[in-house]
């Protein structure tokens, strides 16, 4: 029977590539067009008002953060001003040389403990009593003090007798050429608040408040201003030529207005600064803001032009939409073969191929969940390990019955009784401090003295203690309880002659922090040698909470691995014996 063609629609006898591209020109390609151009100018206006709401929490976060500062500041000044030691050194000058070094050691350590405990940042402390008498944390010249008691904002913290008076992105007092200073200002009073007995200053660096104004993003800029018009903000062209123009509207306290410069036009967002009466300013350049839009813009004409071209080409990519997923999934299987495990199947379809991903993501996240639960069980493990090397009985009871003892002591005047508490007090303290195995080392040289301070009243000055911790170590985070073990070993097993000395030091090489504590003891027998390197392979005798020798070299290989730990030798030509502490120089704990 001859085959006879069936009359009907004449797009059955058209190729299916043909059909395609007609059904993506008529359907596809105009309504993009004309969508296109529609969703550019929503999309311009949406952006300026998210950008305007961006810009106004930003501004926001700026501002609580810039009065969490100056808090700080006033926070740090009533410290000071209520202090009874502060206000009695200001209500009587120093008669004698004496005085002067107590009053300074008082003053010392009230700045230490304001810089420690709110103030965090290298502030600048400068106390004044009526007299003329200057107490400083920073090292104090003619031309500096003279130039701080002459600026404006010093003598109207003087008229103001109490109040405080804030001073924005001023010259630094002490070496103008050191950079710009935030200051706080103000006159103390008595206990009874009728005279003023001297004036306290707190400066700041003006580099933190700048950090905090600068701007995030391209195209905004960040600043803060007096009522004196002082400005506090990076200083570029646009800002200069802008801030003329809205200096009357920020006087006015108005937070939310345009201005132009030139040809650009910027959204103002302000805010005020309530403890010291500051303007927050965030202005944003429409120019910047839409500048990605207009590109955008232009990238979509673009693609427009070029979208006949992709789709006469569509047939080619259909018959590559079922390889390439099949291709990236074999990537992606790659990168899991060479350790990678936080990638994923980006899933476009539910056919074979979409399952198929589906069922990959899966199998990896299960991969990675058990990853994750064994290198946490192995963290557990050598948590434990470590917390099992410490202290085995919690010195709690200990250390408040100590404290009782050291208040007896202390009222009864017995002060050599109560140099041994203290001591003892700061090394059981120590002790209870479990959940911190790193501390400073100058916090560890601080816990080997309070240890130095109980054998010289046990023992005497039978061994003499030199010191020689270099200043860059200082810093460095070390086991907790690691060198004094060390320090006790020497006066458990050291054999001296004619009187001892002992050595102390710290150095850097390399990467790593090197800690050395050598005696000029007996040298040890051959037996008593390896007894030494026995001890360093198990020890279960620590005299100090249980922290011996071993103790110090299994903790260090612990935590840092085993290129790292305790080694002994003796030195023939100093005739020392040395001990040196191998670990690696970090300054961010352990």
């Amino acid at each position: 029977m001859p085959f006879r063609r069936k009359r009907g629609c004449p797009m059955r006898f058209i190729s299916l590539r043909t059909k395609l591209i007609a059904a993506s020109l008529c359907f596809v390609l105009l309504p993009i067009i004309g969508i296109g151009a529609y969703a550019y100018n929503e999309f311009e206006n949406i952006l300026s008002a998210k950008i305007a709401e961006a810009t106004s929490d930003r501004l926001l976060q700026v501002n609580r953060n810039i009065v969490q500062e100056l808090t700080m500041m006033v926070n740090a000044s009533r410290s000071i001003v209520l202090d009874e030691n502060v206000l009695a050194v200001l209500a009587r000058s120093p008669d004698t040389s004496r005085d002067k070094l107590d009053n300074v050691g008082r003053m010392d350590k009230k700045f230490l403990e304001v810089s420690t405990a709110i103030l965090t940042d290298s502030p600048l402390f400068t106390l004044v009593d009526n007299d003329g008498f200057v107490y400083t944390n920073w090292g104090q010249t003619p031309q500096a003090l003279a130039q701080l008691r002459q600026s404006d904002w010093y003598r109207q913290a003087e008229a103001e007798k109490g109040y405080m008076v804030w001073k924005l992105n001023h010259d630094s007092y002490i070496k103008p050429a050191e950079g710009k200073l935030v200051t706080l200002a103000l006159a103390i009073r008595d206990k009874d608040l009728q005279n003023v007995i001297g004036m306290l200053v707190i400066s700041r660096p003006a580099d933190q408040f700048l950090r905090m104004l600068a701007a995030k993003s391209e195209g905004v800029l960040g600043f803060m201003v007096d009522e004196d018009g002082q400005l506090l903000g990076e200083h570029t062209p646009e800002l200069d030529a802008l801030y003329p123009r809205i200096a009357d509207g920020l006087a006015r306290h108005v937070n939310g207005f345009t201005a132009g410069v030139g040809d650009n036009r910027f959204e103002i967002v302000a805010d005020t600064v309530p403890i010291a009466d500051w303007r927050v300013v965030q202005a944003v350049s429409y120019n910047d803001m839409l500048k990605p839009v207009a590109q955008i813009r232009q990238v979509v004409f673009v693609l427009l032009a070029i979208s006949m071209v992709l789709f006469m080409s569509i047939i080619v990519v259909l018959s590559s939409m079922v390889t390439r997923p099949l291709r990236r999934l074999g990537g992606l299987m790659k990168q899991v073969q060479s350790g990678r495990l936080d990638v994923a199947f980006e899933i476009r379809s539910r056919d074979e191929v979409g399952l198929l991903g589906m069922t990959f993501n899966q199998m990896l996240l299960k991969l990675s969940d058990h990853l994750d639960r064994e290198i946490e069980l192995e963290r557990s493990k050598e948590q434990a390990k470590l917390e099992a090397l410490q202290a085995q009985i919690n010195p709690h009871f200990l250390h408040n019955t100590l404290n009782t003892i050291k208040w007896m002591s202390i009222m009864r005047g017995a002060k050599d009784i109560t140099d041994m508490l203290l001591s003892l007090g700061n090394l059981l303290n120590m002790s209870i401090n479990r959940g911190q195995e790193a501390i400073r080392l100058a916090e560890e040289i601080e816990n080997v003295r309070s240890f130095l301070t109980i054998q010289k009243y046990r023992f005497g000055d039978t061994i003499r203690v030199v010191e020689s911790f270099g200043t860059e170590t200082l810093d460095g985070y070390v086991p907790k309880l690691s060198l004094q073990p060390l320090v006790e070993n020497v006066y458990r097993h050291g054999l001296f002659i004619d009187g001892g000395q002992m050595t102390l030091c710290s150095r850097l090489d390399g990467d790593e922090l090197l800690l050395r504590v050598a005696d000029n003891g007996a040298p040890p027998a051959p037996e008593r040698l390896q007894a030494i390197e026995e001890r360093l392979a198990a020890d279960e005798n620590g005299s100090f909470s249980g922290i011996g020798i071993a103790n110090v070299h299994r903790r260090i290989q612990l935590m840092f691995g085993s290129a790292y730990g305790l080694r002994f030798e003796r030195d023939e030509a100093e005739g020392t014996n040395v001990f040196t502490i191998h670990i690696p120089f970090r300054r961010d704990g352990v």
